[in-house]
């Protein structure tokens, strides 16, 4: 029996700041961080694929496609970041749940590559990282 593994890239990346609160208010998390956000879901709406339609979401997203994949989608979302991280940690001390989400579709053998700067600015924003992934079956 022969077995072959490649591996390759994740596709269809996206790397995105979440910020939840049941009582999230929009504005107030866009005018403390100086930043627009991607998508917001507010509190009590029913959206499909929530996990909990009592918490509001506040999204930034980086999605366009980079040579680097999720590692340079990282880099540029925390090029953002980085210098917002006191209005990062004012928001956490207000009750907002802080995250970062690393999502890509994968199959077999995908792979991707954080350069270890991107994780030493990661970790020092203090917010947690998830790794969110899609199989397709196709």
């Amino acid at each position: 029996m022969d077995y072959t593994h490649s591996e390759g890239p994740w596709v269809e990346t996206a790397v995105k700041l979440v910020v939840r609160k049941a009582d999230l208010d929009a504005d107030f998390v866009s005018r403390t961080l100086s930043l627009p956000p991607t998508t917001v879901q507010h509190p009590g709406s029913d959206q499909p694929g929530r996990a909990s339609s009592d918490d509001g979401l506040w999204i930034l997203q980086v999605h366009e496609r980079s040579p680097g994949g999720v590692g340079d989608q990282l880099r540029a979302l925390l090029d953002r970041l980085e210098p917002r991280s006191s209005s990062l940690a004012e928001l956490a001390l207000q009750g907002y749940d802080i995250r970062l989400d690393l999502f890509g579709f994968v199959g077999r053998g995908a792979t991707f590559v954080l350069d270890p700067e991107v994780v030493r600015k990661a970790a020092a924003l203090r917010v947690p990282v998830t790794v969110t992934t899609s199989v397709s079956d196709r």
